[in-house]
């Protein structure tokens, strides 16, 4: 009787344990907050990875450049890692066939936890920019314009 239930404990133990582990590996917490990104000779941008997975992006170069702050999603990877996407919009009184919304993901890899916040990111976004009145989440929708970068950031305290 005994060998016939051992095996069933194990497993009902497991499984019991199972979400605990699941939930302290999907806990955003370190991540949220507000980054300040560098970019090599670029703009500078303020990343806010909020709770709940929305994103919110503003960048020096938006009024000159002609675009403005960006919005979206984002998610957890790994355990310092996520990516997040995000959509802007760009003048469309500039005359280009990219005049339209512009799509950015960004893959960002966290270091530094203190805390239990990370206090850097590193990484590197692609954009897509599409002609005025197209789609960017359509799967047959089409770039006028590729655009990629990299950065480094550091979280935003107040002190």
């Amino acid at each position: 009787m005994m060998k016939t239930l051992l095996p069933a404990a194990v497993l009902a133990g497991a499984l019991t344990a199972a979400p605990v582990a699941f939930a302290t590996n999907t806990d955003t917490t370190a991540m949220e907050g507000t980054y300040l990104l560098v970019q090599p000779n670029e703009s500078q941008r303020l990343l806010a990875l909020n709770p709940g997975g929305s994103v919110s992006l503003v960048s020096q170069g938006q009024q000159v450049r002609g675009y403005t702050s960006g919005l979206g999603s984002w998610e957890m990877t790994g355990p310092d890692s996520a990516r997040a996407a995000i959509i802007d919009f760009n003048d469309p009184a500039r005359e280009s066939d990219s005049n339209g919304a512009s799509k950015i993901v960004y893959e960002l890899n966290f270091a530094g936890e203190n805390n239990g916040r990370f206090e850097s990111v590193t990484g590197s976004f692609t954009g897509q920019a599409f002609a005025k009145g197209q789609n960017p989440l359509a799967d047959d929708a089409k770039p006028s314009r590729r655009f990629a970068n990299q950065f480094d950031g550091t979280r935003l305290s107040v002190n």
